[in-house]
């Protein structure tokens, strides 16, 4: 009787083994899905970076930091006025700097944006690329001093990895008009 016992035991315990590891095979795939879909920690930090340095410099007015994060033929798509290459999207900056120069000549309040970046989603959809998408608002005084919020709407930004480096390769800027 107790042979009999330990043979049913050991039957017992080999099946849940059998089917712990037919359980594990079957969410393998799924679970490396979602990683490959997640990334890295390090690329989600690294994108996450991107991003954190494309809104300093702009509201920072470095053009130069701001020219740094895209890549050399990156396409930025702002409700439909297109910047294509270094050139133009530096021009993006240095025309907001012309606009605080002509504001601070005229003896306006500065027209500085500050830009507040919300609900943001990261993914990877192949090796090499990752999608941000979020939603975004911009303040700015008012000649009263108070800060407005004077535009919002989403983005959706394709980076891709380039000598180890996180870029923006396309952007495109959906302001909300309703």
């Amino acid at each position: 009787m107790v042979t009999y016992h330990r043979r049913t035991e050991r039957r017992t315990q080999a099946i849940r083994l059998h089917h712990a590891a037919l359980i594990a095979l079957l969410i393998s795939p799924a679970l490396i899905t979602a990683q490959e879909k997640l990334g890295t920690y390090e690329d989600r930090i690294a994108v996450e970076d991107a991003m954190a340095r494309y809104v300093w410099t702009v509201d920072s007015l470095d053009a130069d930091g701001y020219v740094a994060v895209f890549t050399d033929d990156a396409v930025i798509d702002s409700n439909g006025t297109i910047s294509r290459g270094h050139a133009e999207i530096r021009g993006i900056v240095t025309n907001l700097i012309k606009r605080r120069d002509d504001d601070k000549a005229k003896g306006l309040p500065p027209s500085n944006l500050y830009h507040v970046i919300s609900n943001v989603r990261i993914t990877f959809p192949k090796a090499g690329e990752a999608l941000h998408q979020s939603y975004w608002q911009t303040v700015r005084r008012d000649k009263d001093g108070r800060m407005n919020a004077v535009a919002m709407g989403r983005s959706e930004d394709h980076l891709v990895k380039r000598n180890g480096k996180w870029l923006i390769q396309s952007r495109k800027l959906t302001v909300f008009t309703d």
